[in-house]
């Protein structure tokens, strides 16, 4: 496990070495030193700057706000939440190439490559795990702070506070929530947005093709087959959006949460959920 300390000394290094560069610009530069995953068409897509892998000296675990965090993650992640200068045509979001990401491409992977997995919850813990979202959250917070500051100034200050509270910062600053307490209000409202978000990183991914097949079957033909499709689809979004909230509330140190979850506004083809479910700290 690496250093913060060592990890801002590089930052600093490459924010000295480029004075005239944006912020945006050094974050995206910065995911060139992450993995070669990071630095795919995809990415060039979803941020506008096209970046080659350089080495991995950011591919590291690290302890940043008290929690482990995979840090080439966040770098990742906070390329696509910095603002961007001039206009920006992508229908990717930070949200797609951070937690909704994560957890879409879990549910991708285990919807076409069932038999490499016990369950869907094998496939969240493995592609959507507890510091690959702490890095989501951290890429949020941090994106808010860096457009005032310099990276690793702003990363600095992230690590100054609890995680925890970066959690709640980040539940009332991207879903605008209330928070009263430890008690979270309409925590049926955060599961909707936080659905809505994965079915639409699966329709936007040109690599699961997932929706777009059970479209099309549902499309043609009405049966049995379409309708346990369609309602094992349903069941994995609405298990993959309660995988993050369960961090949320857990790491955010909330209240339990029990809720009927919303209709999802996106995809009324998938149906409705006419029980309630709990998501327990």
């Amino acid at each position: 496990m690496a250093e913060l300390e060592s990890i801002l000394k590089f930052i600093e290094t490459i924010e000295q070495a480029n004075p005239g560069q944006s912020v945006y610009e050094i974050a995206n530069r910065l995911r060139g030193y992450t993995k070669p995953d990071y630095t795919t068409r995809g990415w060039t897509i979803a941020t506008g700057y096209q970046q080659s892998f350089i080495d991995g000296t950011l591919n590291q675990t690290v302890v940043l706000a008290g929690e482990l965090t995979d840090f080439g993650h966040f770098i990742a992640s906070l390329s696509d939440q910095v603002i961007q200068p001039g206009l920006n045509f992508s229908e990717w979001t930070g949200d797609h190439t951070s937690w909704a990401g994560d957890v879409g491409s879990a549910i991708a992977l285990y919807q076409t490559q069932s038999n490499k997995f016990t369950n869907l919850e094998e496939a969240l813990n493995r592609f959507a795990s507890d510091s690959d979202y702490v890095a989501d959250v951290a890429a949020f917070v941090v994106g808010k702070m860096v457009n005032e500051s310099s990276i690793s100034q702003a990363i600095q200050h992230y690590d100054s506070s609890r995680y925890s509270d970066h959690v709640r910062t980040f539940l009332k600053t991207r879903f605008a929530l209330s928070i009263n307490g430890n008690e979270l209000k309409n925590p049926a409202k955060l599961e909707a947005d936080v659905r809505n978000q994965v079915y639409r990183y699966l329709e936007l991914s040109p690599n699961t093709g997932v929706l777009k097949s059970l479209k099309d079957v549902v499309s043609q033909r009405i049966g049995r087959d379409v309708q346990l499709e369609r309602d094992s689809l349903s069941a994995d979004l609405l298990q993959g959006a309660l995988h993050f909230l369960r961090h949320l509330t857990k790491k955010g140190e909330l209240d339990s949460l029990k809720f009927k979850p919303y209709k999802l506004t996106q995809a009324p083809w998938l149906g409705t959920v006419d029980y309630d479910v709990t998501v327990s700290n």
